[in-house]
């Protein structure tokens, strides 16, 4: 179980003359002790937060506020504090609970953009009309007032003079038989404003809205109801004291909307709905939001919808069979009558089994347990949403309050902390607001917890005495990848061992290659056996050779005939017979022929750490010239080739025996040194095919196929259906693959024009211009993978670029992004290169397809 310390508060005033506001805070920085400070703010004349700003009343007066009485929202002040404090370069926030659209109101003001969800229809009518006025230039506006104003002034006329509207009768009875709102001439006047309102909106569609907005705000105070935390109808006494003439007020309401149009500041930034339910935020193409404000539906069993069903029939919204049930299954599970046969079944974290049997020993309604389990099934839901809609490092801060129901205290935001840290997310602090008071008196708090995105996790090998301290109960990719990080398996014996894993792994000396023992974890992490794994950046063939050897069906794509032949030596089952009829044939070959007059200049124009021809013995020089042309002219698909051609890749150059050049490198081939000794092509070949051929795949397991070709273009049609993409793109400026490999890539057909130009369509030299060319890369994923599958990317950390965060940029509406950490190279060999290039930390990217 997540551990947290409560949050709990001493009572702090905060409502003072002055309107400062005295906070008190948790969190990393704050090291969870209770404290009450002083919470400043400078941004435009705003130096302190007041209580009374987060909530609806501290926005009275300003334009649009008023336009709908909205209880549970807070005030622009209170917007623009959070936006300064915790996002003041931000560009584009979320909303996800947008009400009456007070964030995006303020935030379009200010000038940043924001996408918001409201699943009420009503509400959304509301946000929309004040954002088309917002936006109208002052023309427009000036127009829209003077009609305000004579619709107000000639509205008690008018309404005597129209038919009464018969569908919103009739809608009335299908969703309200035998609830008496209003009284008859209430009711007569509503029906007949109905009709208005379509005549209204029939000439100017924003005018009749504003109409409706206007209606919509005085439908529940001139009705029997009244709107007191929950609508509910008015007492005896109450109504003793008067209803409202309902058309009074709507004039009274168009001419506070007629002056708002002329003194609002206008807005400078874009509102967009992402999706109305927030519960859908999810898989919904990612906002690239800077941060998030808002404030969900408190877990106080309010029914949201039943509060606005008057607004909801009024504009048409529970019409052609909708009811409110359809409404509140849409919603956020936080009142009792949201409850339905599928809520609470999931409890979503520890701390929540433990709550809910309380509550259902104490509880009034058994309806509340499910209704506690379910808003945290839903809230979790809509983090993980918010999370993969915003960029890494933004802040998430969310106005919640806490609950209690039969006595038994529900800890509203100590939950919500804990899950946000569950699904990955930092928790910068949580801000007490202010004090509330619940129904049974009890002192209850509204609070502000702040999350942030994570840039990175940085990933340290635990202590060896370390034990975890939480069992995985399900076996999970996910349950999977927090043990790797929390054991960092391939760091530990015998994993860590130079030479673990099988013998062909060193079919081939090359650099850069992912150590087997990381294959081994991460394909174990990330796929199954008999899982289709693909590297589409093969190498060496490291991970597809490793995922044969657990079971799973290996694939590789590579672009260089270097990294095709080593991987298909590993792949493919080579038959010993037809081997050493290739053998047979080399060496007639170095017999019988000499090299041609091109193959000589072609490699006396390959020069990088001095003359080719200085690495060898003269005799050796001539045969190894004569061997390039005979695997030239004697290239197959066929397993017996890639093996051989392998094993003569590793014996071309090295610093031991069995290479056939004087002292150099077994990777990089620096300027030789030692004599010149006499070597035999085939007899140091045979002896490596003949170690290589006692390490092939056993015929119990599967092979692969590594495919030659580039990832940027179309992939082979075989290379369908896969279950993990599990791969190490070239790290961001580290050392130049096919310089490093230079006389590899020239036995391989390279002339010394080839370095120059065919290097130039690798990734390796596309991505130091621009990482878009991985949006064509991730298509190419996304379409490859079956759906849910996995994306495992093993990137380079560099002080000059955080390729994780590069790449998680350019996946959205492709990929969900569920992790990014970070591991620390001081483990890594150097194999005796001192220039490993700039890498400082190597990454892991995890991305899953919808």
């Amino acid at each position: 179980m997540t551990q947290f310390a409560s949050n709990e508060m001493p009572n702090v005033g905060l409502e003072s003359a002055a309107g400062a506001g005295a906070i008190a805070r948790t969190g990393p920085k704050a090291t969870r002790q209770k404290q009450s400070i002083q919470m400043q703010l400078s941004l435009d004349g705003l130096e302190t937060i007041a209580a009374a700003q987060v909530t609806h009343k501290g926005g009275r007066g300003e334009p649009f506020h008023d336009w709908y009485p909205y209880l549970e929202g807070f005030s622009s002040e209170f917007v623009k504090f959070v936006l300064a404090k915790y996002m003041p370069n931000a560009k584009k926030v979320i909303e996800p609970f947008a009400g009456t659209g007070t964030t995006p109101v303020a935030l379009a003001a200010l000038g940043v953009d924001c996408g918001y969800c409201e699943v009420n229809p009503a509400m959304r009518l509301v946000v929309e009309a004040k954002m088309a006025v917002g936006s109208a230039d002052v023309t427009r506006r000036k127009e829209l007032s003077d009609k305000l104003d004579a619709l107000a002034a000639e509205l008690p006329l008018r309404t005597k003079a129209v038919n009464l509207d018969k569908k919103l009768q009739q809608d009335y009875q299908f969703n309200f038989a035998g609830s008496k709102f209003f009284d008859d001439a209430g009711m007569d006047q509503v029906l007949a404003l109905r009709t208005i309102n379509d005549q209204i909106a029939r000439e100017d569609q924003l005018l009749g809205d504003l109409f409706t907005v206007a209606v919509m705000a005085k439908l529940v105070i001139c009705s029997r109801l009244k709107r007191s935390g929950d609508v509910r109808y008015k007492t005896e006494k109450e109504l003793q004291k008067g209803v409202p003439a309902l058309v009074d007020e709507v004039s009274k309401h168009l001419r506070l909307i007629s002056k708002d149009c002329l003194t609002a500041d206008g807005f400078n930034a874009s509102v967009d709905l992402i999706t109305p339910n927030a519960r859908d935020l999810i898989s919904a193409p990612s906002y690239k939001a800077d941060g998030v404000i808002t404030s969900p539906p408190y877990l106080n069993g309010t029914n949201y919808f039943r509060n606005t069903k008057l607004e909801l029939w009024f504009g048409r919204f529970l019409s052609n069979g909708t009811t409110l049930r359809s409404f509140r299954d849409a919603a956020i599970t936080s009142g009792i009558n949201d409850v339905g046969a599928a809520q609470g079944r999931k409890i979503v974290h520890g701390s929540i089994r433990k709550l809910v049997d309380t509550l259902s020993e104490n509880a009034y309604d058994q309806r509340i347990p499910r209704m506690v389990a379910g808003y945290f099934e839903d809230m979790r839901l809509v983090l993980e949403g918010l999370m993969v809609n915003c960029q890494p490092g933004s802040a998430i801060c969310i106005d919640i309050g806490d609950s209690r129901y039969g006595g038994v205290h529900v800890p509203t935001h100590e939950i919500l902390e804990a899950l946000g840290l569950d699904i990955g997310l930092e928790h910068v602090e949580t801000v007490h607001l202010r004090n509330r008071i619940s129904k049974d008196r009890s002192v209850l708090s509204q609070s502000l917890i702040v999350f942030r995105t994570r840039k990175t996790i940085e990933i340290e090998p635990p202590h060896e005495s370390l034990q975890r301290s939480k069992a995985v109960s399900e076996d999970t990719f996910q349950s999977r990848w927090e043990s790797f990080k929390s054991m960092l398996p391939h760091q530990k014996e015998p994993y860590s061992k130079r030479n673990w894993g099988s013998p062909l792994h060193s079919v081939c000396s090359y650099q850069a290659k992912m150590k087997p023992a990381l294959a081994h974890h991460l394909i174990e992490t990330f796929s199954r056996k008999g899982d289709k794994v693909l590297d589409p950046f093969s190498g060496s063939g490291t991970i597809p050779f490793e995922a044969c050897l657990m079971g799973r069906e290996g694939y590789g794509l590579e672009i260089s005939l270097l990294g095709t032949a080593v991987s298909n030596a590993k792949l493919m089952r080579a038959d010993p017979q037809k081997v050493n009829d290739l053998i047979e044939n080399l060496a007639s070959w170095i017999t019988n022929k000499k090299p041609s007059s091109d193959s000589i200049r072609q490699a006396e124009e390959i020069r990088f750490n001095g003359p080719l021809v200085e690495y060898f013995h003269p005799d050796t020089y001539q045969e190894i010239l004569v061997a390039r042309e005979f695997f030239a002219a004697s290239q197959t698909d066929s397993p017996e080739w890639h093996l051989v051609m392998a094993c003569m890749l590793h014996v071309l150059h090295g610093n031991r025996p069995y290479a056939l050049s004087r002292n150099s490198h077994p990777i990089t081939p620096y300027a030789p040194t030692g004599d010149y000794v006499k070597k035999s092509v085939v007899e140091k070949l045979s002896a490596k095919v003949e170690k290589s051929l006692r390490s092939q795949l056993t015929a119990d397991l599967p092979t692969g196929r590594c495919f030659q070709g580039d990832i940027c273009s179309e992939w082979p049609a075989e290379l369908r259906e896969l279950d993990a993409i599990i791969t190490s793109p070239p790290f961001f400026d580290s050392t130049r693959f096919y310089i490093t490999n230079w006389m590899r890539f020239w036995f391989c057909g390279w002339a010394r024009s080839d370095y120059d130009n065919r290097a130039n369509t690798f990734v390796e030299s596309l991505q130091k211009k621009s990482f878009d060319v991985y949006r064509g890369i991730f298509e190419q994923f996304n379409r490859r993978l079956r759906p849910g599958g996995l994306a495992v990317l093993h990137l380079g950390l560099s002080h000059k670029c955080d390729m994780a965060m590069e790449l998680a940029q350019r996946v959205d509406g492709l990929f969900r992004v569920v992790d990014i950490a970070t591991e620390s190279v001081g483990h890594c060999e150097s194999h005796g290169i001192r220039d490993k290039g700039t890498t400082t930390g190597h990454q892991y990217l995890i991305l899953q397809k919808p």
